[in-house]
């Protein structure tokens, strides 16, 4: 990296974190956060994942935002200001490595812009959810990988294996790219040289799974169903089906106005043509493209997928695109000084601007907020409304009592626990393919017996709104009501039910 590109690295990182800063701080709450939170605050008091309570994915997020929170504070802001340093460095990591390949801060810089201005970033990175812990890992062990030569230590190329196999221990289909890095390895190394590095590079991901490694050892049939068979169960389609829903999904990651697709394929364009057309296959363009292109394609196999899942692929689609056409930018501008500048500054000011309508939806509006019931139900949604419910069930409830809040955000930031089977609401949709011996097994408790258990008062508290992932919100008020609870608290459209002796 030269002179130039060192002298933008500060305020590359200032920009980054104050961007990110406010996106996290104003991004209205997905209802996913608020499991993998209780998660990690249940890690904190010593409970373990898979074992004692429901949780749906690989390890290491409730461990990582568990010791951010020691190190800081419990609650919803600390946890958004963990996933904005992530994305923080992984835009960052974008630019070093930009700047490294092209040698032109101006790439750098761009790159930055592009990554901060794009929809799948800003409007998923900043979440306490897997997506910005992961990409950290991936793209740092990507960028190792990228930039070997045969000089290279082998520690440095386990060093690669380590991070993609924190990277898996985060989100576990990201496994299925090991093909990818094995295969750029050893082809771009001397053929002895190159075998000794895919083993070297399987050491480190060996020790970069070990989390996985030891839950899988520990309770195998815990964790196989957590990461695999509630997936499998969790809609008609099965773990890899209903491909109507998948072809729909990947047009609109494509061309749909959800989180801007148009941003994906112009990338994704521009990547190709440069492969391609300009035939720049380096140690940057196609790898990066190779691993994007993966990614895409392991994003739609779940069922059902999400748009959101594809926001992993932005930042090797920025690398490739920008890597790719950076040398073939310069020699335009050789002969076309005045025009080739102009035309760079627009096509990268009608990138961000694309983002405006997006950003508008995400941090202020919530309409076409995927989880929100429009700009009506987004005031339940953002961070200061959710740490008001929680501090008034601390109001209410002394502290480690366990309460029954149908959504487990609101548990999260409070001094109480959880009822047995509230920890996470994503349960009560699969119970109805389990036995019960199943659902005891798995954590779930059902609504028959959270009905019961609301007859007998225990809990005495509960919450219930608009959040979650329960059925017959209204059915559940009534319930309340007459086995003796009263309402006690309202905070937006969300109630705290306590139950009263005396009715």
């Amino acid at each position: 990296m030269n002179r130039a590109c060192r002298l933008g690295v500060i305020p590359v990182c200032v920009f980054l974190a104050c961007f990110f800063s406010f996106a996290a701080r104003h991004r209205f709450i997905d209802g996913d956060e608020g499991f993998y939170l209780l998660a990690s605050r249940l890690a904190m008091e010593h409970k373990v994942p898979y074992v004692d309570f429901f949780y749906l994915q690989a390890p290491l997020l409730p461990y990582a935002y568990d010791l951010w929170m020691k190190l800081f504070s419990i609650s919803w802001f600390s946890a958004r200001s963990f996933s904005a340093a992530l994305t923080t460095i992984v835009g960052l990591l974008i630019y070093g490595h930009v700047c490294r390949e092209t040698q032109k801060w101006s790439a750098g810089a761009a790159g930055v812009i592009l990554f901060a201005s794009s929809s799948l970033i800003f409007a998923w990175f900043p979440l306490a959810k897997t997506y910005s812990l992961s990409a950290v890992f991936l793209f740092g062990a990507y960028a190792i990988v990228a930039r070997l030569t045969p000089q290279s230590s082998s520690w440095l190329v386990a060093s690669a294996g380590l991070l993609f196999g924190l990277s898996v221990d985060t989100r576990s289909y990201l496994a299925g790219l090991a093909p990818v890095f094995l295969l750029w390895i050893f082809r771009h190394g001397e053929s002895q040289r190159g075998a000794s590095r895919v083993l070297w590079f399987l050491g480190g991901f060996t020790a970069g799974i070990a989390p996985c490694l030891y839950f899988l050892s520990a309770a195998p049939d815990l964790f196989l169903f957590y990461n695999l068979g509630y997936h499998a169960i969790r809609s008609d389609g099965g773990l890899i089906g209903a491909w109507r829903s998948k072809l729909h999904t990947t047009l609109t990651v494509l061309f749909g106005a959800e989180n801007n697709g148009g941003q994906f394929s112009v990338l994704a364009a521009a990547s190709l043509f440069a492969i391609l057309a300009l035939r720049r296959r380096g140690s940057a363009t196609l790898p990066a493209f190779s691993i994007a292109l993966a990614l895409g394609f392991i994003s739609i196999l779940p069922t059902p997928p999400f748009v959101q899942y594809f926001c992993l692929c932005m930042p090797f689609l920025i690398v490739a695109a920008i890597c790719g056409t950076a040398e073939h930018f310069t020699s335009l501008r050789a002969a076309h000084p005045r025009w080739a500048g102009l035309v760079a500054g627009v096509a990268i000011a009608a990138f961000v601007a694309s983002s405006a309508p997006s950003f508008g939806r995400y941090l202020f509006t919530g309409e076409n907020v995927i989880g929100l019931n429009g700009s009506r139900d987004a005031p339940n949604w953002t961070l200061d409304k959710v740490t008001e419910v929680s501090k008034a069930i601390d109001q209410l409830a002394y502290p480690k009592v366990e309460i029954a809040s149908f959504w487990p955000g609101y548990i999260f930031a409070s001094k109480a626990d959880p009822s047995p089977g509230f920890v996470n609401d994503f349960g009560w949709g699969i119970i109805r393919k389990l036995t019960a011996d199943e659902t005891a097994k798995y954590h779930i408790v059902t609504l028959t017996a959270i009905e019961n258990a609301f007859g007998a008062h225990t809990p005495r508290i509960a919450v219930l709104g608009n959040q979650g992932n329960v059925p017959h919100i209204f059915e559940w008020e009534r319930i309340l009501r007459t086995n003796g609870y009263v309402r006690a608290r309202t905070i937006g459209d969300t109630s705290i039910f306590v139950f009263s002796s005396g009715q």
